[in-house]
């Protein structure tokens, strides 16, 4: 038997009797004790923040500590004591929105003046005694000034240093420790790296010098985490309950199906908003919200009005965005990768702000984006990548669930799962109590990794940098034997990939750049062999602009749009691919597999990438049209247009006729919406149409 209990969302819902009465209201008084907003309190540095600022001002440090525990607080204060002693610091992120929003941070504290930023398309006021920057930038820096000199980085910040694993991008930020000069300092900083002690052994390894290592345990956050889940009842609960109950119990207690509004206003009745709720696809954020068309959250809405009409000034584009109304009207909003930047802006700023009363969001908002809530709702445990739907990594669920609680506004901070599988409760548990898995080191070899290394280093220098990676750092620590087959490993890629490009005519007999190589040190690209030999060939001669951006869109790696708009002849890059494609097979290295990329026709990847930027260069059809007619999301096809502006970018410092049509090429693609949110450069930069 079950009685019945009246609920405003549904007033038939039925309790069972296990769970109805006092122990379960104690559960849920229990679970929420403590919440609210903490008194006032004047700022005062933790020991760990004190102990990490003694440290770095002496030697390389690597701080592990808590989302929200203040490791930025740390590199400020080292930055603000460089700058006082005439010195020059880099802060670099892996993302360029990281980047953009630190350089906004810094500008306001240490004075517009005192603050340049670099990107890939961003150069601003780039003789600056502080630089916020990516960290492919600086690495391309230090290949190519392997001295202090020009980059002149006596501190360097490698923030979200755990991006060293990334299995893309992770080489990057090895080669930034292993290239930076010995009197640069260095200061790592994450929240989720297991294995610290490992890694500043390799640095110990690599920089002659032992780093400091300071680690804070990830239970001492400032704002404590509740791991619990919501029932279908609403009721948040203690995890550990789940435990105590059996599995029938259990079963009695599972989503059906999570309805957006339903699940909002569980929340709002309990006090647990603003709210962070992760799901695993993009179309999943935009339907949850769209659930919200007859919701009315009247909280506040004057102040989002207000704030939303204050940020549309900086980007008019923001009012005819589909989701402004629920922004505005009910509080809600999703972000993620397909939407534009300004939107991507808007939102994190109204959250901070307090505003957003909860986001609906896909992984994209945990990777190191300062923008946390008061309770982080996981409707699954599961997301998706490009291999298709898998469970969360424990790193994963660390970042995401970090998000969890706003320091100064928060005295505890909730994670709230919402079962659908009586496994949620065991894998929701087993996750909550598991360490981030331990970095794995990413290293690869790369065609302009063997160029500017041998440019710089002579052969055998280079050879020794590639010996002091961390993935034989690593195997060396596990196995000797197998740390020397992983060292010849390397060793072998580098010099086949050096012999090719010696046959190819980019290095000398004795590996040193020809002047093609010197054209080829130009372009930072991991696709930087195919698109030197589309130059060098004369494949791009006869090129208009608007084809030039077409090529070059062809050579990203961003995701491609759904539909081609345009034709464009790509045949000749093809048969180039294909030939090179022979050539690292004759040389026994493996296929770069860019032929895959470009065949079919008309519908390949490529040829979809470069149809859009034609379409956008040639100017005749305005932004809206082109995202209907390619079936792209609008943050899509924004990163493409500027990755491809990227690319462009590096073709106009080669010497050759190609610059030229190359710059207007970048200049016909960044306009609006492509570059609403990029402030105009410097004079300094020589550059005014940034």
């Amino acid at each position: 038997m079950a009685r019945k209990r009246r609920s405003p969302m549904n007033p038939t819902v039925t309790t069972p009797r296990f769970l109805a009465g006092r122990d379960v209201r104690q559960w849920v008084r229990e679970f929420l004790e403590g919440m609210g907003e903490p008194e006032p309190q004047p700022f005062t540095p933790s020991d760990f923040q004190l102990a990490a600022l003694q440290a770095v001002m002496e030697r390389d440090t690597l701080v592990v500590a808590p989302t929200g525990s203040g490791k930025t607080w740390i590199a400020e204060q080292a930055i603000a004591r460089f700058v006082a002693e005439g010195r020059r610091c880099w802060y670099t992120t892996p993302l360029k929105a990281l980047s953009n929003q630190k350089y906004d941070a810094f500008r306001e504290l240490f004075g517009e003046q005192q603050v340049g930023l670099l990107t890939g398309e961003r150069r601003e006021n780039s003789q600056a005694p502080i630089i916020v920057a990516t960290t492919e930038v600086l690495r391309n820096l230090l290949y190519a000034t392997p001295t202090i000199g020009e980059v002149a980085a006596d501190l360097i910040v490698l923030d979200e240093a755990h991006y060293l694993a990334d299995p893309e991008r992770g080489v990057t930020w090895e080669e930034v420790i292993i290239l930076a000069p010995p009197e640069s300092r260095l200061l790592l900083l994450s929240a989720t790296i297991a294995n610290a002690d490992e890694l500043a052994g390799w640095m110990k390894e690599v920089r002659r010098q032992e780093p400091a290592l300071i680690w804070v345990d990830s239970k001492e956050r400032p704002v404590p985490l509740r791991y619990g889940f919501l029932d279908r009842f609403g009721r948040p609960l203690p995890l550990e309950i789940a435990k105590m109950l059996p599995q029938r119990a259990l079963r009695r207690l599972l989503w059906q199906r999570v309805h957006p509004v339903d699940l909002v206003q569980r929340l709002r009745e309990r006090n647990l908003l603003p709210a962070i709720i992760f799901l695993p696809r993009r179309r999943d954020c935009d339907e949850a919200v769209r659930a919200f068309r007859h919701f009315k959250m009247p909280e506040g809405r004057e102040e989002r009005e207000a704030m939303f009409a204050q940020l549309a000034q900086l980007f008019p584009r923001l009012w005819e965005h589909p989701m402004a109304r629920y922004l505005i009207e009910a509080g809600v909003a999703p972000h993620h990768a397909g939407h534009l930047t300004a939107w991507k802006i808007c939102v994190e700023r109204m959250l901070r702000a307090g505003l957003v009363r909860a986001v609906f969001a896909t992984t994209t908002l945990a990777a190191g984006l300062d923008v946390p809530a008061r309770t982080v709702a996981l409707p699954t445990l599961r997301v998706r990548d490009e291999k298709g739907e898998r469970m969360l990594t424990a790193l994963e669920f660390h970042q995401m669930t970090g998000r969890a609680g706003r320091r100064g506004k928060d005295k505890v901070g909730f994670v709230l799962v919402l079962p659908c599988h009586p496994r949620d409760f065991e894998v929701a548990t087993e996750l909550a109590a598991s360490e981030p898995e331990d970095l794995r080191s990413a290293f690869r070899v790369q065609y302009y990794q063997v160029l500017n290394l041998l440019a710089h280093h002579g052969f055998e220098a280079a050879l020794t940098i590639v010996d002091k990676s961390f993935a034989v750092y690593q195997m060396a620590r596990r196995s000797h034997r197998r740390a020397r087959a992983v060292r010849q490993e390397l060793r072998t890629e580098f010099k086949r990939r050096a012999e090719l490009l010696q046959e190819l005519g980019y290095l000398t007999d004795d590996w040193r750049p020809t002047v093609i190589g010197e054209w080829a040190l130009l372009i930072r690209h991991e696709r930087s062999l195919f698109i030197v030999e589309a130059i060098r060939q004369g494949l791009m001669d006869t090129l208009t602009p608007e084809e030039v951006a077409a090529w070059a869109a062809a050579f990203t790696t961003e995701r491609s749009p759904r539909f081609p708009v345009a034709r464009v002849n790509l045949e000749p890059l093809w048969w180039l691919a294909y030939e090179l494609e022979e050539l690292e097979e004759r040389h026994k290295l493996p296929p770069s597999k860019f032929t895959d990329e470009l065949e079919g026709e008309q519908w390949s990847d490529a040829h979809r990438r470069a149809a859009a930027a034609f379409r956008w260069a040639e100017g005749k059809w305005d932004w809206t049209v082109l995202v209907q007619r390619s079936g792209s999301e609008e943050g899509d096809l924004q990163r493409l247009m500027l990755q491809t502006a990227e690319l462009l970018r590096q073709l106009e410092d080669l010497p050759l006729p190609v610059a030229q049509r190359a710059r207007m090429a970048r200049l016909m693609l960044l306009r609006e919406p492509v570059v609403e949110t990029l402030a105009p450069p410097t004079p300094s930069d020589g550059d005014t149409n940034n």
